[in-house]
């Protein structure tokens, strides 16, 4: 993930320059650095920490793409060095390790985004759109898939925490609300995942007003990554398929569906959404004005809350 932040700014975000890498893999981390300053010719230094990158003076600003569970400890170092931050969600995997290090940021005051570009993506920018036009009247349901090709390392915990997490910060913007209630239930279990997870599973939440979400989540599906969404409204389906495609049902049409190959994971498939978050991220710490689709710390938390409710119910 950080490698394919590291080219986007490169190849795609005007105003910005990768300056400084940590990693633990020495080797994967010179080569990135050599690839990308042959594009940009900015001299990229290779730091032994993470609190030496943080306080490398050519550094304005830092993205976070370590472990979930490293999350806290690297973004506190970030607004401690008054370094404005770009932390991959979520903020934590635990809601009470997400509070502190939240707080800590607010009273900091150094601006700090959560990774959730979903909410940059071409197709959930039309689709709240289209919610939001009234031509379909109120939402009722909404019903999610989430299915990586292949999760090793997965836990079910992390089912919802890393990867469901997702669907709860990008319904929320959708809608606007909070969820109120989250359980999960299991499906049969794939042989293709470690023995130890409970893959795949179904979360259920409801919110605020009443909305039913599902989501389909699958860590070990094989045939292809697939993430989609469909909005049930009162009056017609708002479907975002696995390309990125919003198709509409309304007044009895069927449109035709985007078909091809499906990504091998959630960079192919999000590859505009990121680019758009990275340019905004840019754009509001050269400006000073945030744009409202970036996540804050709050919104972090929010989710997190979703995430726990239904961890608690495993």
């Amino acid at each position: 993930m950080g490698a394919g932040h590291a080219r986007y700014i490169t190849d795609s975000v005007d105003g910005a320059v990768v300056t400084a890498f940590f990693d633990l893999d020495a080797a994967r981390m010179d080569a990135l650095a050599k690839e990308l300053s042959a594009k940009s010719g900015a001299t990229i230094n290779l730091h032994s920490s993470v609190d030496a990158l943080v306080n490398d003076p050519t550094v304005d600003a830092v993205i976070i793409c370590s472990p979930d569970g490293l999350h806290p400890e690297h973004l506190e170092l970030c607004v401690k060095a008054k370094k404005p931050t770009l932390c991959e969600k979520p903020l934590a995997p635990r809601l009470e390790d997400a509070k502190k290090i939240a707080e800590i940021v607010k009273a900091s005051g150094v601006p700090v985004a959560l990774g959730f570009m979903r909410r940059f993506d071409p197709g959930y920018v039309q689709m709240k759109k289209e919610i939001q036009s009234g031509k379909y009247g109120e939402v009722i349901q909404i019903r999610a898939v989430s299915r990586n090709v292949s999760s090793p390392g997965a836990t079910t915990a992390g089912m919802i925490s890393n990867s469901a997490v997702h669907e709860f910060d990008i319904a929320r913007w959708l809608l606007e609300e909070e969820f109120t209630t989250v359980s999960v239930a299991y499906a049969k279990k794939t042989s293709h995942a470690n023995p130890d997870i409970q893959d795949a599973i179904s979360i259920l939440a409801h919110t605020e007003s009443g909305v039913l979400m599902t989501v389909d989540n699958c860590a070990n599906s094989t045939y292809g990554y697939d993430v989609r969404v469909e909005v049930l409204m009162q009056n017609g389906s708002l479907a975002l398929n696995n390309l990125g495609d919003l198709t509409i049902s309304f007044d009895f049409d069927l449109p035709a569906r985007k078909s091809g190959r499906l990504h091998d994971n959630w960079i192919g498939r999000f590859t505009d959404a990121y680019i758009g978050e990275l340019r905004a991220w840019v754009a509001s710490i050269k400006d000073g004005v945030v744009n409202p689709n970036l996540a804050t710390v709050d919104d972090g938390i929010a989710a997190s809350i979703a995430c726990e409710k239904g961890i608690a119910s495993l």
